[in-house]
């Protein structure tokens, strides 16, 4: 008698990714769970910061705000008392637009320019921002002129980085303002750390993720010139 040769067992290959859902679905659910999304969004957020380290580290520049403001500190009658802040109106009158307590860590600022008349823009601003602002504390009670110290890297956005930074159309790309070099090691709040930024080609944009106008950049700031390198 004749012996029929033994068949192999028909599989259908197209299928199995099917049969492996109906059958196994713990499979395919691993690739699902939000911890993989957590991760892979952690590793997105790491990569788009060294982008930027990089990115600003090789090529921004240093500016310097021009701010010149009067300063003075408070005197003892003033203590306790309530500063009035001046703005104008649409017709061009001084108006209050807010008040403040002054206190012992104050530092009263007046505008160079008056409002109009004898009316000047004056505002408190703590010791500690002032030195931030302006690097010398004023150390008495009339008012003297400052100039401003505060520096910030300004970055050109060009089309080179907003591909290193995953851009679709190669002209924008939004990243998380929590990933600029400034912001990295800073104690941000809920929602700093969840705010965006949309950069352009062209864009001028600081190492704390704010786009600044080149019309505002050239008008209010000097370039001091390159960062050094490190």
């Amino acid at each position: 008698m004749t012996k029929k040769p033994r068949r192999r067992p028909f599989v259908m290959l197209n299928r199995l990714p099917l049969l492996a859902v109906l059958f196994f679905p713990g499979i395919t659910a691993a690739s699902s769970e939000p911890g993989t999304a957590t991760v892979q969004g952690a590793v997105l957020s790491q990569n788009t910061a060294s982008v930027l380290a990089d990115a600003f580290e090789q090529s921004a520049q240093l500016w310097r705000r021009d701010a010149i403001a009067y300063a003075r500190l408070p005197s003892r009658d003033d203590i306790g008392q309530i500063l009035t802040t001046y703005g104008l109106d649409a017709a061009g009158k001084p108006v209050p637009v807010s008040q403040q307590d002054i206190v012992q860590e104050s530092v009263v600022v007046r505008d160079m320019q008056p409002l109009v008349g004898a009316v000047y823009h004056e505002y408190l601003m703590t010791k500690t921002a002032w030195f931030e602002q302006y690097g010398m504390m004023p150390d008495t009670l009339s008012f003297h002129s400052y100039q401003s110290l505060r520096q910030v890297q300004v970055l050109t956005v060009d089309a080179q980085l907003v591909s290193a930074l995953g851009s679709l159309d190669g002209k924008s790309v939004e990243i998380k303002t929590s990933d600029f070099p400034a912001l990295i090691d800073a104690d941000q709040d809920a929602e700093t750390a969840l705010s965006t930024v949309t950069l352009m080609l062209g864009d001028r944009v600081t190492d704390a993720g704010e786009v600044i106008a080149i019309d505002t950049l050239q008008q209010l700031y000097s370039l001091q010139g390159d960062l050094p390198q490190i």
